[in-house]
Order: structure tokens, then C-alpha cells, then sequence
């Protein structure tokens, strides 16, 4: 899947701007470190990890760094950068990491990242989220699908509009490509968030007794104006699509 050759900008209020770029490998040490805090207290993370928040902050960092350097193939990820009307610097405030079809599962980074993720995480943890991602992959769709693996904002940004900006993003090229979509996820606050933009929950399974909805929205066409202008509102418009 290819990624907009130009960066998608746009105003997020109060003079700042934000922009949409690829997450090359020179990002991936920053969008890690974001990625393991936004995770650090999801149910999963604690349920899996378990300690204090400082213990999953520095456990989720090495994985995170781990499954960026396996994604950097058959994927599509964006970081959004927030920039200050003053400020002449721009901070990675989110981030999104999409498997294109075709790209599950991902292919295992090499030795010398997972003995580092090992030494960094711990053989406990390590087989905690090893079962875990067995259990999901059993209830992996088979056929064509975009996969969005992960997706997160900087807790200090959330409430902006960050996420639904990755989100629409991501879904425009989805979309160009014509085919379904399908995601996790452990926060039931956020069932509302994917609804909006045309996910649906199709399982429930529980890990470590900690619910987890896999959502999957259904293959459409290119999206019109008016329906990414919905998408970025969090409405949407049901309409026969196939799945």
C-alpha cells in the first residue's frame, strides 16, 4: 500500500498545525517511545506485563521497538507531527502501523532485535504476550484484509482530533485499494471511536480474563468527500458493501 507522496496538513486549532508523514526508520526510536507510553496502561499491558508503570513503560519500549523493525515491509505507517504557531520545532504526537493485505502476519524481526527484546522484556512476558498472540491469530480473518496493528496519540494530545486524523488517513488508502479492514482492541471506550468509522465488532474473546473486541469494517470504494468528511467527524453512513 502506498502512502500519500505529500504530507496531509492541516490546522489542529489554537494556531498549531499538524502534519501526516510516513514513519521511516530514523523515526522509529521517537514513535516507540510514544507507542510504549500510550500503551502502558491498556488492560492488556497490565494483565500481560504486570508491575508498576515505570516496569511496563521500559518493558512496552522494547517491544515496541521490536515490532517496528519488523514492520518496516508490506506496511503502511504514519506519524502526526504537531507544531506550535510559535514554535519552530515539530513533536511526534501519534502514530499508526498498518499491515497492507497480504502482509499477516509480519515476518519475525531478526535474532539479534528478539534476543534484545528477551533481555529487555523477560522470558515471562515474552511467552504472556507469545499466548496472546496466538490466541488473536485464531481469530484472524483469512482473506484480503488491511490490518491495523497499531495506532495510538500521546496521552498529553488526546482530545484533539489526533487520532481520527490517523485514522482517515490510513482508511483513504484502504479504500483506494478495495478491500475490508479489521482491528483489536482492549479499551472499550473506544468501540464508539472505530463504530464511527465503519467498524463493527465481530468477536469477543477474553486473554488473561481481560475483554478484547476484534472489529472489522467492510471493503468499499473509493471514499467521496462527503463520506472522508464523515469519517474525520466520526459519522458514518451505512451503506450495502461486501465483505
Amino acid at each position: 500500500m502506498e502512502q500519500q507522496a505529500e504530507a496531509d496538513v492541516r490546522s489542529a486549532g489554537s494556531g498549531a498545525e499538524i502534519r501526516i508523514e510516513p514513519l521511516g526508520p530514523e523515526r522509529e526510536h521517537s514513535a516507540a517511545a510514544l507507542l510504549a507510553l500510550a500503551f502502558r496502561d491498556n488492560p492488556v499491558n497490565r494483565a500481560v506485563i504486570r508491575g508498576g508503570a515505570d516496569r511496563r513503560l521500559r518493558v512496552n519500549a522494547y517491544g515496541m521497538q521490536t515490532s517496528l523493525l519488523a514492520s518496516r515491509r508490506f506496511s503502511d505507517r504514519r506519524v502526526l507531527l504537531e507544531r506550535g504557531e510559535n514554535d519552530p520545532n515539530s513533536s511526534i504526537c501519534g502514530a499508526l502501523v498498518a499491515l497492507d493485505p497480504g502482509g499477516y502476519p509480519v515476518a519475525p524481526p531478526p535474532l539479534g532485535a528478539q534476543l534484545r527484546c528477551l533481555w529487555g522484556q523477560g522470558l515471562g512476558v515474552m511467552r504472556r504476550f507469545g499466548a496472546l498472540y496466538r490466541q488473536l491469530d485464531e481469530r484472524h480473518p483469512k482473506d484480503p484484509h488491511a490490518y491495523l496493528a497499531l495506532i495510538a496519540t500521546h496521552p498529553e494530545r488526546r482530545g484533539r482530533g489526533h487520532g481520527r486524523a490517523l485514522l482517515s488517513a490510513w482508511l483513504r488508502n484502504v479504500d483506494a485499494l478495495g478491500v475490508a479492514s479489521y482491528l483489536e482492541t482492549d479499551r472499550r471506550e473506544l468501540l464508539g471511536f472505530y463504530q464511527g468509522a465503519g467498524f463493527e465488532v465481530a468477536c469477543e474473546l477474553r486473554a488473561f480474563g481481560i475483554p478484547i473486541w476484534c472489529m472489522r469494517r467492510p471493503a468499499r470504494h473509493r471514499t467521496s468527500q462527503a463520506e472522508e468528511s464523515q469519517i474525520k467527524e466520526g459519522k458514518h453512513v451505512r451503506k450495502t458493501t461486501r465483505w
